[in-house]
């Protein structure tokens, strides 16, 4: 089997373990209200956030032939530029005063996810972080659909979806782009096994992020200001 075939196979057994999670439980169920898409929207933002920046550092540790895929890499982080504000769109269209969202603290799920791929490429192997792109990248265009249709089910309006619908549509392309990076850029047995591992963490850290906003909903709690963000708005 291939690196390519390996990888997606892998990503089929995260998406099952993603959608078994206790979180989606609860969205496919039903049992989540607008509260808690408010509340989710609001972590999506934060990590949203920091995606660009994030792809755009993983090149740093591009050698030899992997520079190739720099100019893509560049180019698709620059497309993902602008999802967080359709977040806190989504959330101004649904009522929600948004002016003390950009410097407030992310949820504690929610930093762990954002970390991870910093730590993947800085102090594992920076192929990995392909295994946490991926992930993102082809959740959204496998179930977007249905997780639109279970939003709508309990109220919300598609005009309250932008974040989501985008990525259903926008991420086809970019799944695309993922086959030429690992063509490029797996090699090895070690490659594949580092992609494949970061897949799966950030599958269930995703899944964490999720049920964490879901929570908050009956438990309210605030992890107060961002300091770094509000010192240069």
């Amino acid at each position: 089997m291939s690196y390519q075939a390996e990888i997606q196979e892998a990503f089929l057994k995260a998406m099952n373990d993603f959608s078994n999670s206790r979180a989606m439980r609860l969205m496919r169920a039903g049992d989540i209200t607008i509260e808690h898409y408010k509340s989710l929207l609001r972590e999506i933002f934060h990590y949203a956030r920091e995606d660009p920046q994030l792809q755009a550092q993983a090149t740093v540790y591009f050698r030899g032939s992997d520079r190739e895929c720099v100019k893509m890499f560049f180019k698709h982080a620059t497309s993902e530029i602008g999802h967080d504000a359709m977040a806190l769109d989504d959330l101004r269209t649904l009522g929600v005063d948004i002016s003390s969202i950009p410097t407030s603290n992310p949820l504690p799920a929610t930093t762990a996810l954002t970390a991870f791929p910093f730590y993947q490429i800085q102090y594992r192997q920076a192929v990995g972080y392909l295994g946490y792109l991926y992930f993102l990248e082809h959740m959204p265009t496998q179930q977007g659909a249905t997780y639109a249709q279970v939003l709508g089910s309990i109220g919300v309006p598609r005009e309250a979806m932008t974040f989501l619908l985008e990525h259903t549509s926008v991420d086809i392309a970019h799944n695309k782009l993922m086959s030429v990076y690992i063509e490029k850029l797996v090699r090895t047995r070690a490659d594949a096994d580092e992609v494949i591992y970061a897949m799966r963490v950030t599958g269930q850290l995703y899944a964490e992020m999720i049920y964490a906003a879901f929570t908050r909903v009956d438990h309210s709690v605030d992890f107060g200001v961002n300091h770094c963000e509000a010192a240069r708005t």
